[in-house]
């Protein structure tokens, strides 16, 4: 409004107010220039700065989707190449299926091949879970030494075929026991320590030190976990991205060395969840230094000992033992294997029959359900089901056997034999009906634990109880 009255602008300005209009005043011809000039620019402002938002954008949508294409890519080769190692050399087991020694060692070389392909496909699952949301940390009273004992346990593989030193020690640990969550803490110590034999030439060295120092809160305490190596190391472009998923620098690719890029973005995530910080220091050619501090409440009640090496080996023995006496245990039930692949069918069935049960089998669902409602349903002992079948899904099965009428049958221990690996998989399984979840790919082992750990609940397996 330009009005060189003042009461005449003010009048017009509140009767466009009424009208829904916003208006500002000018008293004459110069300031509304003047206004109207200061308005242009705050405007161009305003849309360059959407601009530049959207630019931003952008780039950072064009940045993902460069990272996640350049996963992909190192996703094919890297899965190709155990898979291709793993096709060779089931033609030349089937050409030397005769020469033992070659047949040991093609089956060494397999195992090597199909462990690194799974863990190639659980950084893949692990990332996806934790993107949404579905990894929950669970806090138990832990033992420090226990950890460092699994971590040297199944890293000493590793370390012996690179011929590398590897070293394991304490300072001023006051509190050996503390409560946090030992699966995921072991699974931080392990990826950093296992990049760190990755990234560490034959010959060379790894070195874990664990120090404790005093928290400003009242019964806690911080816990340091330092991980060195005398390795590659890394660019200072790449340490600046190291925790962002899909990243691979490119000296790695150049060297041969696999991975999907995903181990330490895992790694950042989880040490986030427990509520610590972890921190890198490395150089090119003169090796890495991971740093994690994590503040852990100190617990009142010691968990576990660990045993002197000296003990190691007959406690090894021991379990040995066990392991036959628990083996003999289930020599002779009768089992249901219900499962629609074939291959898997195969494979499960001959680790079933090396535990010494007698194994029958259903191709699906539907078939599971008609063999138990049927008379012949009442000799079996346990049922292992998969889940996703064609015609009538393990679930549904479950529900279906838990209804039938006959109790022996419809109280049958039921356990998941799936693919689908998640604690949320788990629990749906065990909302179905079913007693227990084993996640692919199985072991004898495995099966014994799952068998010895129903056994312990007695009105979840068919046998008498033991006489006193």
């Amino acid at each position: 409004v330009v009005e060189d009255e003042k009461p005449i602008s003010n009048l017009i300005a509140l009767s466009l107010k009424k009208a829904g209009y916003h208006s500002e005043c000018a008293y004459d011809g110069l300031e509304a220039i003047d206004m109207l000039e200061k308005k242009r620019v705050e405007t161009l402002i305003e849309y360059m700065d959407i601009a530049n938002e959207k630019q931003k954008a952008l780039e950072q949508a064009e940045s993902a989707t460069s990272a996640k294409t350049r996963f992909l890519s190192n996703m094919s080769h890297d899965i190709r190449t155990p898979m291709n190692a793993i096709f060779g050399i089931t033609q030349l087991m089937e050409h030397d299926k005769n020469d033992m020694v070659k047949m040991e060692d093609h089956i060494q070389k397999l195992q090597v091949s199909s462990r690194y392909l799974l863990s190639l496909i659980n950084d893949v699952l692990d990332m996806s879970r934790i993107e949404n949301g579905s990894v929950r940390i669970e806090y138990t009273v832990v033992h420090l030494p226990d950890i460092l004992h699994d971590l040297n346990t199944i890293i000493q593989e590793s370390v012996h075929s690179k011929q590398q030193e590897f070293y394991i020690d304490t300072q001023d640990i006051l509190h050996e026991d503390i409560i946090t969550d030992k699966l995921r803490l072991t699974q931080v110590l392990l990826n950093i320590s296992s990049n760190a034999v990755k990234f560490t030439p034959v010959g060379g060295t790894v070195n874990i030190r664990v120090s404790e120092k005093s928290c400003r809160r009242d019964g806690y305490t911080t816990v340091i976990f330092s991980v060195k190596d005398d390795g590659i190391g890394m660019s200072p472009e790449f340490r600046e991205q190291v925790f962002d998923s899909f990243t691979r620098e490119h000296t790695v690719t150049e060297n041969g060395i696999g991975g999907t890029g995903l181990g330490m973005a895992i790694t950042k995530n989880i040490v986030d969840m427990l509520g610590g910080t972890i921190h890198v220091e490395s150089e090119v050619g003169r090796g890495t230094e991971f740093t994690v501090m994590l503040e852990c409440e100190i617990s009142e009640m010691t968990v576990k000992e660990e045993p002197d090496p000296e003990q190691r080996e007959p406690l090894k023995n021991e379990k040995q033992k066990i392991r036959a006496e628990i083996q003999r245990r289930y020599e002779g039930k009768k089992v249901l294997l219900v499962e629609d692949n074939e291959l898997n069918r195969e494979i499960a069935t001959a680790i079933m029959e090396e535990i010494g049960l007698d194994v029958d089998i259903a191709e699906d669902g539907t078939d599971a359900v008609n063999m138990m409602s049927s008379a012949e349903g009442r000799k079996y002992d346990l049922i292992f089901m998969d889940i996703q079948m064609p015609k009538m899904d393990g679930y549904t099965a479950t529900r279906e056997i838990r209804t039938l009428n006959d109790p022996k049958c419809a109280n049958i221990p039921i356990i998941a034999m799936t693919a689908n690996a998640f604690e949320e998989d788990r629990k749906k399984a065990i909302k179905a009906g079913m007693n227990a979840h084993i996640a692919k790919p199985i072991s004898a082992d495995i099966i014994l634990e799952n068998l010895e750990r129903m056994r312990q609940n007695r009105k979840y397996f068919n046998e008498p109880a033991e006489k006193s």
